[in-house]
């Protein structure tokens, strides 16, 4: 019998099994039970399982007990198996308490799905402004706000970074109000004060700055509009459309911010231009630009400049508003950046060179360096969709692919998607799906299976379900892979949680 067995061997038995004939082994006997809760193996288990665990911010499985591991493991299961069922059941609905009639622009997870980031768009004394709300999501049924704020603009893009001790949010957000501004927020995460539901936070953030966009002074008529913001160490990466207001081609930028000083620095229109669509993501030093070049899915690596090193005669400055004279030295304090030679070069496995492709969502970024994106195809007979998946190696002054997969599945023929969510992982994604002729939406779902390379669609909440709303009042979505957490904002101004697990 295996409880016979020295300790030593029985350890190298446990080893070589998975987390379901561990679980098995458990509930044979006590002493098998107790053996298998051992925390050695559950750390060996953690590092090879094969689904996310939803583990606390910033923390490694490896410091966290057997046990605890073991419970993460058993929800990471029966959220696996409930989104792969045909019928996925909803375990838990909440909604949360917002303004009637200002609908959720935007929403987003911080990782882990248990704090929520909110903008809502409302039109005051024919002024646009938008009221930004991070939400405690901890415990569902005392879900509340815990911080608020209303600013002059529409909302254009955010980033919302949580601090590396997990007390701390800074909330880097683009709006326009006459012209294009980041506001920088700092939030406390500790929500020691008990706030009721409606009720707005009457302390301020702990810190706010605004910075104004202005064109590059050698290129005054393009008007920068803000398209996506990323934050990294103490630097903000903007990507941005330049609007030519003379009437020419509009074209992709990438713009670095100093939050701290206000500086700016333009990087050289080439390291973009080739690019119809564009993303910026982040790992280690490394800038990783993501999008389409010539019908491919393309990710090109540099290594990230340091734009506002101190010259020899003083701090760096801000671009000025007036425009200098195109004669002067290229390389003054307001030349381009230069972000040099490119690392690395990866393509998507299987080409886009299908009229009407759309890149519907490349995944946000994470703590791992790994990325996904969807596409739809609405001009081919029958409809289908492509699921793209990276992961990299990035060390010390090298970045490689570590694995890359592609993956065709059927959408409606009927139908277009909207609002689509995938995870970094590729493993899980929801979109909404609009049928053109009934004019009704339904919530749809992705399932992955990185081993077997299937990939599973299937309706998650269909046109009249029986809940508080229909998808067809939906406006925005926010997705977390890891907890399969679901948050839908209606054109009415509800916003509603949904659990999986």
């Amino acid at each position: 019998m295996l409880t016979n067995l020295p300790e030593d061997i029985l350890l190298d038995v446990f080893l070589y099994l998975g987390v379901p004939d561990v679980l098995a082994l458990r509930k044979t006997c006590r002493a098998l039970h107790a053996f298998g809760g051992n925390d050695y193996i559950w750390h060996r288990l953690a590092a090879s399982f094969p689904l996310p665990l939803d583990l606390p911010f910033n923390t490694s499985p490896s410091v966290l007990p057997g046990d605890e591991l073991q419970r993460l493991a058993i929800r990471a299961f029966r959220l696996d198996a409930n989104w792969r069922n045909p019928r996925t059941r909803i375990r838990a609905v909440r909604a949360l308490i917002e303004d009637k009639g200002q609908y959720v622009d935007q929403m987003q997870f911080l990782p882990g799905g248990r704090w929520l980031w909110t903008a809502q768009r409302t039109l005051k004394r024919e002024s646009w402004y938008t009221r930004m709300s991070l939400w405690n999501l901890e415990d569902l049924s005392n879900s509340h706000r815990v911080w608020s704020t209303e600013i002059s603009g529409i909302y254009r893009s955010c980033t919302l970074v949580q601090s590396s001790e997990g007390d701390f949010a800074t909330l880097v957000v683009g709006v326009c109000d006459s012209r294009e501004v980041i506001e920088v927020h700092s939030i406390s995460l500790q929500d020691k004060q008990n706030m009721q539901y409606g009720i707005y936070p009457t302390y301020p953030p702990v810190k706010s700055k605004q910075l104004q966009i202005i064109p590059h002074p050698r290129a005054p008529h393009l008007r920068p509009i803000i398209h996506e913001i990323v934050a990294h160490d103490r630097l903000l990466i903007v990507t941005i459309f330049a609007l030519d207001t003379g009437g020419g081609a509009g074209s992709l930028q990438i713009l670095f911010v100093n939050p701290e000083t206000g500086a700016t620095k333009w990087v050289d229109p080439r390291f973009a231009q080739s690019f119809s669509f564009l993303w910026i993501r982040v790992w280690g030093d490394y800038l990783f630009l993501v999008g389409e070049v010539d019908d491919d899915f393309a990710v090109r690596v540099h290594k990230i400049p340091n734009p506002f090193s101190t010259p020899a005669h003083g701090s760096p400055r801000a671009s000025p508003p007036a425009a200098t004279d195109p004669a002067d030295d290229p390389e003054d304090d307001y030349a381009y950046t230069d972000l040099g030679p490119m690392i690395s070069e990866f393509t998507g496995p299987t080409p886009m060179a299908v009229p009407g492709h759309h890149i519907a969502q490349v995944s946000p970024a994470t703590s791992t360096p790994s990325l996904a994106a969807v596409m739809f195809y609405h001009s081919v007979h029958p409809h289908s969709a492509q699921l793209l998946r990276f992961s990299f190696d990035v060390v010390s002054e090298t970045v490689t692919l570590a694995g890359m997969s592609s993956k065709d599945f059927p959408i409606g023929d009927e139908s277009s998607a909207q609002l689509a969510q995938v995870g970094a992982l590729g493993i899980r994604g929801v979109w909404l799906e609009h049928n053109w002729e009934t004019q009704l939406n339904r919530v749809m779902k992705l399932a992955y299976d990185p081993h077997t390379g299937t990939a599973k669609v299937g309706m998650l909440l269909p046109p009249d379900p029986e809940l508080p709303f229909t998808p067809n009042m939906c406006h925005s979505l926010a997705f977390d892979e890891v907890t399969g957490r679901l948050c839908l904002g209606m054109y009415d101004g509800d916003v509603y949680i949904l659990d999986f697990v």
